[in-house]
């Protein structure tokens, strides 16, 4: 499961809005401890002679724990690249207008800010920090909060390049999802101290008068009652494993080098537990190839193909590094062959001291890839052959996922004496729907926009991925359900399958 979520750890509403005497700005007023996030740019309420500045608005602070998103790369829970960064925010239904097509420019904030525990967002009674003029108690907003010729109003926030990112809303109502990594590589690079979140605020344009008023677009805030709807920073990345050993394709002219790579797991379960093969220099081991009957290896090594499109007779294979840590006890090698043997074994060895000893031995029936003139149209079965009735909160299944044809037809004899293979779903990915209300949890992580953070990994036994339950509500049931990349389309499956999740004992 490639995604980890971090809640926001404050957030706040600031205005320069009229009160309902439309005389006197709310710019002293607070809303740290609502439920609710709110911005808008109006114009022409009151006369020039009233105000001077024409434009009222409301924009929204938002901060994350960037230590914490620092101590997950550390320790290996999220990877160090290959990592997208996903802010997201939920709409939050409202009686007043909502305006049509307009754009939020998400913007780093350079200035540390304190929350405040003021609650009205209507009527702007509950004065505090910070506001519209003050980032905190004492404090004004501005390169030198101190001096008065520096002071700013609004938030003090980045100007330059790579520093925001823009969100257009067509219909108004969306929620927002939104590609942050320009502000996660510079905190990543400038170090934590300087994480003070982010602005969400109007563009010039509209702020300006262009385009007339636009009231309001709310969003649920962290301290909102609805467990999904508090706005969170979602990583996202491919942690799919691929085990090529239940479809391993022979070397072909119809596929390119990378599609002609195959990789091979071996996994040292000692007890119930991975362990690291003691005794290997670096975490080595080499693996030979050879072909043989469908009961016995052959006594000469065949020739197989790295990455480098370099023949050899053995490779060097290594401990599995995901997310920049080794995984204990999973070893991984990469490679081809033009091998079309009906039967081919893989050795895995290491050679010291004079001597050899051996590890392991696997075996599987290599496919040769054939050019077709029809592309059949397959139609799938899919079942979860581990699936509980209800999981405790915290918990992290394995979950085994078995599709087959749909139009496989055995025989008496065949019932009787074959066992039923899985098929392999090469791009196969899952969501999670709550049951209740049919609110989306986790969508399917398809498409070159995102990480294919929700994409099911796979070995000889089929697929499979992690659930991960500590991100569900307990007390309500849930929905998987799946779709399979098919011939050049997505093509999602009519299963569904439920399960509940519960409250730990106390």
């Amino acid at each position: 499961m490639g995604i980890k979520r971090y809640f926001a750890t404050q957030d706040n509403t600031i205005s320069n809005a009229f009160k309902n005497d439309l005389r006197n700005r709310a710019t002293g007023s607070n809303a740290g401890a609502s439920d609710i996030l709110e911005a808008f740019v109006i114009h022409g309420q009151t006369s020039a002679s009233v105000d001077s500045v024409s434009a009222e608005q409301a924009r929204i602070l938002l901060q994350f724990d960037m230590n914490e998103v620092l101590d997950d790369i550390a320790n290996g829970v999220v990877p160090s690249s290959s990592v997208d960064y996903v802010l997201k925010m939920y709409n939050a239904p409202h009686a007043d207008t909502t305006p049509l097509s307009y754009s939020l420019d998400v913007i780093m904030l350079t200035q540390s800010w304190t929350e405040g525990r003021g609650l009205d967002i209507d009527e702007y009674s509950d004065n505090g920090v910070c506001n519209w003029i003050s980032s905190s108690v004492g404090t004004f907003w501005g390169s030198d909060p101190g001096n008065p010729a520096t002071r700013i109003t609004g938030g003090y926030f980045e100007t330059g390049e790579n520093a925001s990112a823009s969100y257009f809303f067509s219909g108004g109502v969306e929620d927002l999802n939104l590609n942050v990594n320009f502000a996660i590589d510079r905190w990543r690079s400038s170090g934590s101290a300087y994480n003070h979140g982010f602005i969400l605020k109007h563009t010039d344009d509209v702020i300006a008068g262009q385009h007339g008023t636009f009231f309001t677009k709310k969003f649920f805030g962290r301290n909102s009652e609805f467990y999904f709807k508090r706005p969170v920073l979602e990583a996202r990345w491919d942690s799919s494993r691929k085990d090529n050993r239940g479809n391993f394709l022979v070397s072909s002219s119809l596929a390119d080098g990378s599609d002609n790579l195959n990789t091979l797991f071996l996994y040292n379960n000692v007890r119930g537990q991975l362990k690291n093969i003691p005794g290997l220099k670096d975490n080595l081991l080499r693996l030979k190839v050879y072909s043989g009957s469908a009961t016995t290896a052959g006594t000469n090594s065949i020739l197989i193909i790295d990455s480098d499109n370099n023949a050899e007779h053995n490779l060097t294979g290594g401990i599995l590094i995901e997310n920049g840590v080794e995984v204990s006890g999973v070893y991984t090698c990469s490679f081809a062959t033009t091998s079309s043997n009906e039967y081919l074994y893989d050795v895995w060895y290491t050679a010291s001291n004079g001597g050899t000893t051996e590890f392991f031995t696997g075996s599987y029936e290599p496919v040769t890839l054939k050019a077709l003139e029809l592309i059949y149209d397959d139609e799938y079965v899919t079942d979860i052959t581990n699936l509980k009735s209800s999981y405790i909160k915290g918990q992290k299944p394995r979950l085994r996922v078995f599709p087959r044809k749909k139009n496989w037809n055995p025989n008496i004899y065949t019932v009787a004496t074959a066992e039923v293979v899985p098929e392999v779903i090469e791009d196969g990915y899952y969501r999670l729907h709550r049951e209740v209300d049919n609110l989306e949890i986790i969508p399917f992580g398809t498409g070159s926009a995102v990480k294919e953070f929700t994409r099911m990994s796979y070995d000889v036994s089929g697929s499979y991925f992690q659930l991960d339950t500590s991100y569900l509500e307990p007390g309500y049931t849930y929905k998987i359900q799946f779709v399979y990349y098919l011939q050049g389309e997505y093509r999602q499956q009519p299963e569904t399958f439920k399960f509940r999740v519960e409250e730990p004992a106390p």
